[in-house]
């Protein structure tokens, strides 16, 4: 490297290197050791053991390039050695420092589990170790591990590539070394085959964040560090923490935002804060809100869709003993995690960890606001799978898209299978290949649910189309009817939009009586009257701005057109307008829809 350092020194080893480049060639290297020049290399036997046994060569350290004989080959630098040894930065192959941030707080519980303490040790003390952090979000391990590192008393650097290769791994620990930073690195490609890294002359804890556990890091011992979702405690003070100054402790965030994502958030809310935008604590929750989705909005599988729950127990019109059997799931969850957290108790066996549930019945009648419901009762976010895209012609495709769904609802998720029979259903009889490899697809499905230690929730429109074998399977399953005349009142009133008011004439009970509708349906219509009262008003408001605007009204008219749209779209025969619309004008009936009912 001192033709780097040295103008006349390069100038000599052009001269002395057959074609005229400023690097030394293994021959001046063989001749300087000839003379004694070169501790530990006297004689040409010498020379080929350092050259088989160097670790500066087997790190990358150092290179020999070119063709032709030995003699004339160069000995250079490794990528980016030179700049690390001069303070410049860079790092070698496809590698490249991750410019996003690795908060340190909100993660005080996570830090005390005790996974986490022995990577910590193993950090602290330098210990040639390798610590693996396996999940869907390998950035987001990744930001965890480096946490971890600045905790420990060093500083990280986190390092990303889509493939990790042991060259690249083991010549950035040594650049690192230098820099006195302690890696992390981040696989950010397809991790599905197996990785196998090999850094046997650096000491220090080897890092490595990716989508698979198929690590090997032989002859270091892996540590696999926990990275599943984060305690209640850990992410309200994520949320205290991303910006003391705001009082964001109050605002809704996803179970799924790691600490990254809450400073991400918390950078956009302060780029519109600087603007002149969002100065009231209510706007400041919402665009802060909205941010942390947008952060999280390409992290679910293919075939799924992440929602943060929003709706709660006082959002369900269900009958005592159905809301009875939801809290028992609940409670059931919350006890799993109190009593298999204690270091007394006895691992558990299959089947005792987790939530396996079945909600059936009508469309329309609440199973997936039930699901949502739930989620939010275990402060965790919801993974609605959609089937139809996780199904593939492909031998082994479905297998893979599925598992991935379950690796990813590990990270703060109940998982919901909607129209779960599409791919649950009854097994077949075997009539050729693809029915044998459906029912191997079932098969699968049965084993990965039992064994699975989260929250999954199926749906059906009919139980029957389920195959038998799920029953025992399943620790709670629900009914969903049809709502009577006394639920629907309520889901009228509960749907009733907030924004509107209800005129005196309104008699939601003779709604309720007439219109055997699901609760979907009377949300559908009560939001549709409302902006159809929104549209009437906008129409009648005074144009002065200094007019005291007044809430919209909603008659029984338009509520009966939305009915009637809620019944064509259903396919159901439309019973007539609410019996208010029959007494009004002479006795006949007012045109609706531009349908006339007497």
């Amino acid at each position: 490297m001192v033709g780097h350092r040295d103008a006349e020194a390069a100038a000599a080893l052009r001269t002395l290197h057959p074609h005229g480049r400023p690097t030394p060639t293994v021959g001046l290297v063989a001749e300087l050791g000839r003379r004694g020049l070169m501790a530990g290399l006297t004689t040409a036997a010498d020379l080929r053991l350092a050259v088989a046994d160097s670790p500066l060569l087997a790190t990358g350290v150092v290179r020999v390039e070119g063709d032709g004989p030995w003699s004339e080959r160069s000995v250079v630098a490794g990528p980016a050695v030179w700049e690390a040894l001069v303070g410049l930065g860079g790092w070698p192959g496809d590698l490249s420092a991750d410019p996003l941030p690795s908060p340190d707080w909100g993660l005080d519980e996570w830090l005390d589990l005790p996974g986490v303490l022995t990577a910590r040790r193993a950090i602290e003390a330098r210990r040639a170790y390798a610590l693996g952090a396996f999940g869907d979000r390998p950035g987001a391990a990744a930001a965890r591990l480096a946490a971890l590192v600045r905790v420990s008393g060093n500083e990280p650097v986190i390092l990303r590539a889509p493939q990790l290769s042991s060259r690249d791994v083991q010549l950035a620990m040594v650049i690192a070394a230098v820099r006195d930073l302690i890696p992390v690195f981040c696989e950010t490609g397809d991790s599905s085959s197996p990785l196998e890294l090999s850094v046997p002359y650096v000491t220090l804890p080897l890092l490595v964040a990716r989508g698979s556990s198929a690590l090997t890091a032989y002859p270091r011992a892996l540590i696999p560090v926990p990275v599943a979702a984060l305690s209640h405690h850990d992410r309200v003070a994520g949320l205290r923490s991303a910006a003391p100054d705001l009082r964001l402790e109050d605002a809704r965030s996803s179970a799924s935002a790691e600490p990254r994502d809450l400073a991400l958030a918390a950078t956009d809310l302060r780029g519109r804060l600087a603007l002149g935008r969002d100065q009231t604590d209510v706007s400041r929750h919402r665009t802060f809100s909205d941010a942390v989705e947008r952060h999280l909005s390409g992290t679910a599988p293919q075939g799924a869709v992440l929602v943060h729950p929003r709706a709660t127990w006082d959002d369900l019109v269900l009958a005592d003993d159905r809301l009875g059997l939801l809290r028992d799931a609940v409670r059931r969850v919350e006890l799993q995690g109190a009593l298999h957290a204690r270091p007394d108790q006895p691992a558990p066996r299959r089947g005792e960890r987790g939530l396996r549930m079945l909600f059936h019945g009508p469309p329309g009648t609440g199973k997936t606001l039930c699901a949502e419901v739930l989620a939010r009762a275990l402060g965790r976010d919801l993974l609605v799978v959609n089937l139809a895209f996780l199904v593939s012609k492909w031998i082994g495709e479905t297998e893979k898209n599925l598992e991935n769904v379950f690796d990813a609802a590990e990270r703060a998720s109940v998982l919901f299978f909607d129209e779960a029979d599409a791919l649950f259903g009854r097994r077949t009889e075997i009539g050729d290949a693809r029915d044998r490899y459906a029912n191997i697809e079932t098969a699968y499905l049965l084993g990965r649910i039992e064994s699975y230690d989260g929250v999954v929730v199926l749906s059906t429109n009919l139980r029957r189309n389920l195959d038998s074998a799920f029953a025992r399977r399943l620790e709670f399953i629900v009914p969903f009817d049809l709502p009577d005349a006394a639920a629907r009142e309520r889901l009228w009133r509960l749907h009733a939009p907030t924004w509107a008011r209800l005129s005196p004439d309104v008699r939601l009970e003779d709604l309720a009586a007439l219109y055997d509708l699901t609760g979907a349906l009377i949300r559908n219509a009560a939001t549709a009257a409302g902006y159809l009262a929104a549209g009437d008003h906008a129409a009648d408001e005074p144009g002065d701005p200094d007019t005291p605007r007044k809430l919209p009204t909603i008659t029984d008219e338009h509520l009966a057109r939305a009915i009637e749209r809620e019944h064509d779209k259903a396919g159901m025969a439309y019973p007539g307008a609410p019996p208010l619309l029959h007494t009004v004008g002479n006795g006949h009936g007012r045109r609706l829809g531009g349908l006339a009912h007497a």
